[in-house]
C-alpha cells in the first residue's frame, strides 16, 4: 500500500499555538502582497512571475494561518511562455494588486513592454477570467473609489494615476480611458516622485497600493532607502489627482534580517465588537535567494498615519501578538501544503510549472498514484527544458526527496530533482545507451556520477538546504532508507528575483517519446513552528522574539542581525551584533521538558574583557539561571563556545531573557545559544588521514577520517574556510594544474579542534 507523506511532511508554521505568531508568516517566496477583506475572510495575493498557473490567491481567517484557493492566472500565451523561441525569467506577472467591487474579485498585474492585465472571479476560487488592458501599468494600485471613479496609481521612479471604467457590467472587464500625455514615460498623469538624490531616476517608488480612509488618500509606495535596501512610506493627499502630497516613512526596519528592509505591501482593516478597527499590514522582506517572504504587521494609526510595526515604523515585530478577531473559532496552526502522493486526479496548488506546461505530456490518471511526466523538449539544459514541475523551497532549512520510477527512462533522457531560479543544480538519472547512472550536473557541467545497476526500478532522490545557508546538498537511495551523499556542497544560483525552487524534471536530449513515473515528494523541516525551542539544540541569535529597542532612524544604535562567515564575500551565517551594556534578547518559548538541561551554551565573539550575559526567566529583571563570562576572544569576528552551567533546574516552556552587561557599545557578537543536558561534549580530536583526490581537471574530493563527538567539520581551502561540512567534500570549478592548500578541522558545541596538517594538491595530478 502506497504510503501517505502528506501524513508526515511539515513546513513553516508561524502560529505559535498560544495566541501569537511569528514572522515571516510564510517562510518561502510570496512577494509583492496585497491583502482585502471579504466579510469575515481575508485573502491575499502574490506573484510568481514566471511560473504558471500564476498570482497565487489565498484566504485566511487570522490573517496568520493560510491556505491556497486559486491562481488568477492559468497561463499567458506566446511561444516564450511555451519556452519556445525564447523564455520569460524574471518577466510573466508582476506586482499583483487585488480588490472586491460589485461582489467580484479583480486582480491586476503589469507585464513589462507588454501591457496591464486584469483577472476577474465572483469568487476566490475561480475561475478567472484574464482580460488585456491598453496600456501598461507598472506596479498598479487599483482603487475602486467610492465617488464612482476607478484610479490606477502605478510607476518606477514617478508615479502616475490614471483612470479606468467597466466596459461590461456582466464581467466586470475594465478598459483604461486615460491617455499618455505628450513625452510621457507612462498612461496617466504624473503626480509624485519621492526624492532619491543620485538616483538615475533622481525619485523612486514603485508596488504602489492606494486606499480612500475617512476622505483621505493613502498611497502606500517603496522608495529606495539610502541603506542601499528599501522601505515603505505613505503618501496621502485630499485630491489623488492634484495634491498637495505629504510623505511619511511608515516602515523602516530589518526586522532580524539585517540588510533588507521590509516593503511592498497591503494594509487591511480587522472590525472590533466595540466598532472600532484594528489595521494590519502584509509585507514582504527580501531574504535574497530563499526568495522574497510575508511579514505580518500590526498597522499604528498616529497624527493620521498608518505606521507598520512599532515606534512608528521602526520596529518590525518578530514575535506579536494575534489579530483580535471577534468570534473567530479555534484555528489549528498548520502548514501549507508542500508534500504530495499524487492519489488525486488534481495536481495540489502548491504545484506550479517553470513557464507554461505543455498539458499533453503529463498525467495524473495514466498511472493512477503518480504523477508521469513524459519529455516535452529536446534539449542539453534544464533553463530551457519544458514541464519542470516546481514549489517554493522552505525556510530556514527544507529537505526535499522525491521517488521516481526510472523503468521508462528512454536513451538520451535525463530526470529528477533539481534546486532552481534559472539556473540549477540537479541529482538526475541519466540513459546513454541504455546504460543509467546517476549525476550531479551544475548549471550544464556535471561533476560527478555512479552507474545504476540494471533492472534498478525505483529511486529516491533527495535534495537538501543546509540552516540559513544558501547552499545545497544531494543524495540518493535505492531502498528510501539509506541515502548516499552524491557530490559536495553547492552554491545556490541567484540570478531571478523568484526564490529558490524544488523542480521534478524530465527531458530528453535526443528524442521524444520517455517518460518518469513520479510516486511521491516530501518535503521536511528540522523544525516547523515559528519560535518553539527545545534543549540540546542550537537556537540561532537571530530567532529571538523580541529584543532591546530605542528610536534610531539611523539603524545604529540597537542591537541588529548580521552575516558572518570566516569567508566575507559568503552568507552562510548569521549573528546578532552592535551588542551594549543594558541590552536584551528575548525568545519566548524554550521547552526545557522534564528539566533535563544543565548548562548553557554560547557562541560568542568580543575584542574586550568582562562583559556578561544573564539568563533570566520570564522577563529581564526576572529569576537569574545562569551567568555566562564573556572572553576576549582578540577580535570582535573571532567566534568561541563557552559554557556555563544552571544554577537551578527549569522545566517546561519558558520565556527566556539575555541581558548583556559590560561595555557601553560593541561590547560583543552573539552566533548561537544552546541549553543542554549531560556532560557538556569535548572538544573534538583534529581530523586524521585528510586525503584529497582528483577526480578531474576541476574537481577535487577530499575526505578524512570522522573524529569521535564532531558534528560538523570546517574546510580551509587556500585561504577561505568552507564551514559546517557534514561529510566528505568536493571542490569544483578549479583552474586546471592549479596548486592549492588544504586543512581541516572539527567542531561541536564544545568548539574546535586545531586544524590538521596542510595538504598540498594540484588539481588533475595528487603530489603531497
Amino acid at each position: 500500500m502506497k504510503r501517505n507523506v502528506t501524513e508526515t511532511a511539515n513546513g513553516w508554521i508561524s502560529d505559535n499555538g498560544n495566541s501569537t505568531y511569528t514572522n515571516p508568516i510564510m517562510w518561502g517566496d510570496y512577494p509583492d502582497n496585497d491583502v482585502i477583506r471579504v466579510g469575515d475572510t481575508y485573502y491575499m495575493s502574490s506573484t510568481s512571475m514566471h511560473v504558471f498557473p500564476g498570482c497565487p490567491i489565498m484566504s485566511s481567517k487570522d490573517l496568520v494561518n493560510w491556505e491556497y484557493e486559486s491562481y488568477a492566472v492559468e497561463r499567458m500565451e506566446g511561444d516564450e511562455y511555451d519556452l519556445i523561441n525564447g523564455d520569460v525569467y524574471d518577466e510573466g506577472p508582476w506586482a499583483t494588486s487585488l480588490r472586491y467591487h460589485n461582489e467580484k474579485f479583480y486582480l491586476m498585474f503589469n507585464i513589462n513592454r507588454d501591457a496591464a492585465y486584469v483577472s476577474i472571479a465572483d469568487q476566490a476560487s475561480g475561475p478567472w477570467s484574464l482580460y488585456k488592458l491598453e496600456d501598461e501599468l507598472y506596479d498598479p494600485g487599483l482603487l475602486f473609489d467610492d465617488n464612482g471613479k476607478i484610479y490606477v496609481v502605478h510607476g518606477q521612479g514617478e508615479l502616475y494615476l490614471s483612470e479606468l471604467e467597466i466596459v461590461d457590467e456582466e464581467t466586470g472587464q475594465l478598459s483604461i480611458i486615460s491617455k499618455r500625455e505628450p513625452g510621457a514615460k507612462r498612461n496617466g498623469k504624473k503626480i509624485y516622485s519621492y526624492p532619491c538624490p543620485g538616483h538615475r531616476y533622481n525619485g523612486y517608488n514603485e508596488g504602489a497600493h492606494v486606499y480612500k480612509i475617512n476622505g483621505t488618500y493613502y498611497i502606500l509606495t517603496t522608495p529606495i532607502w539610502k541603506h542601499g535596501s528599501k522601505k515603505e512610506v505613505a503618501v496621502r493627499t485630499k485630491d489623488l489627482a492634484n495634491g498637495p502630497y505629504e510623505v511619511e516613512d511608515i516602515m523602516a526596519s530589518f526586522m532580524n534580517f539585517w540588510g533588507n528592509g521590509i516593503h511592498q505591501g497591503g494594509i487591511v482593516d480587522v472590525p472590533q465588537e466595540d466598532g472600532t478597527l484594528e489595521w494590519w499590514a502584509i509585507i514582504f522582506q527580501d531574504r535574497s535567494k530563499l526568495g522574497r517572504v510575508p511579514t505580518l504587521q500590526p498597522v499604528i494609526w498616529k497624527n493620521g498615519w498608518p505606521y507598520m510595526g512599532l515606534v512608528d515604523g521602526e520596529k518590525a515585530v518578530v514575535t506579536y501578538k494575534k489579530p483580535n478577531i471577534p468570534n473567530l473559532e479555534h484555528i489549528e496552526p498548520k502548514a501549507l501544503p508542500s508534500s504530495d502522493d499524487f492519489i488525486t486526479n488534481k495536481l495540489g496548488l502548491q504545484w506550479q510549472w517553470n513557464h507554461n506546461p505543455d498539458n499533453s505530456k503529463w498525467s495524473l490518471e495514466e498511472r493512477p498514484g503518480y504523477i508521469r511526466l513524459k519529455t516535452s523538449s529536446v534539449t542539453d539544459n534544464l533553463t530551457y527544458a519544458r514541464n519542470t514541475l516546481t514549489q517554493r523551497v522552505v525556510g530556514p532549512d527544507c529537505i526535499g526527496t522525491v521517488k521516481l520510477d526510472v523503468s521508462h527512462v528512454a536513451d538520451g533522457d535525463t530526470t529528477g530533482l533539481c534546486l532552481m531560479q534559472r539556473d540549477f543544480t540537479f541529482i538526475g538519472i541519466k540513459n546513454e545507451e541504455g546504460h543509467k547512472s546517476i549525476v550531479i550536473n551544475d548549471n550544464t557541467t556535471e561533476h560527478v556520477s555512479v552507474n545504476l545497476s540494471a533492472g534498478i526500478k525505483d529511486v529516491w532522490l533527495r535534495a537538501e538546504t543546509p540552516r540559513h545557508e544558501y547552499r545545497m546538498e544531494f543524495s540518493y537511495s535505492l531502498d528510501g532508507i539509506r541515502f548516499t551523499q552524491l557530490g559536495g556542497r553547492y552554491d545556490m544560483h541567484y540570478g531571478t528575483y523568484v526564490g529558490m525552487r524544488f523542480g521534478i524534471f524530465n527531458y530528453a536530449t535526443i528524442k521524444l517519446g520517455g517518460y518518469v513515473d513520479v510516486d511521491s515528494f516530501e518535503l521536511t523541516t528540522s523544525e516547523n513552528q515559528g519560535n518553539l525551542f527545545g534543549i540540546n539544540r542550537r537556537i540561532d541569535a537571530a530567532r529571538y522574539d523580541d529584543q532591546t529597542f530605542v528610536s534610531d532612524k539611523e539603524l545604529q544604535i540597537n542591537p541588529k542581525t548580521e552575516w558572518i562567515s570566516d569567508d566575507p564575500n559568503r552568507e552562510y551565517d548569521l549573528c546578532i551584533s552592535n551588542l551594549k551594556d543594558g541590552d536584551w534578547l528575548q525568545y519566548d518559548q524554550v521547552d526545557f521538558g522534564a528539566g533535563d538541561a544543565a548548562w548553557f551554551n554560547a557562541r560568542v565573539a568580543s575584542s574586550l574583557t568582562g562583559g556578561t550575559i544573564e539568563v533570566r526567566i520570564d522577563h529581564m529583571d526576572g529569576e537569574l539561571i545562569s551567568t555566562l563570562h564573556i572572553p576576549n576572544t582578540g577580535d570582535i569576528n573571532k567566534y568561541v563556545n563557552m559554557k556555563s552551567d544552571l544554577a537551578k533546574q527549569v522545566t517546561g516552556k519558558q520565556k527566556v531573557y539575555l541581558v548583556f552587561n559590560g561595555a557601553s557599545q560593541n561590547m560583543c557578537k552573539l552566533n548561537w545559544i544552546m541549553f543542554g543536558s549531560g556532560e557538556f561534549p569535548q572538544i573534538p580530536s583534529v581530523p586524521e588521514n585528510l586525503t584529497i583526490v582528483s577526480k578531474s581537471e576541476s574537481i577535487l574530493n577530499i575526505k578524512w577520517d570522522n573524529s569521535p563527538g564532531a558534528l560538523h567539520y570546517d574546510i580551509m581551502f587556500d585561504d577561505r574556510v568552507i564551514s559546517n561540512v557534514t561529510s566528505e567534500f568536493s571542490q569544483l570549478g578549479l583552474v586546471p594544474r592549479s596548486s592549492h592548500t588544504v586543512k581541516v578541522r572539527a567542531s561541536n558545541f564544545a568548539g574546535y579542534s586545531e586544524w590538521s596538517n596542510e595538504v598540498k594538491v594540484e588539481s588533475a595530478m595528487y603530489i603531497s
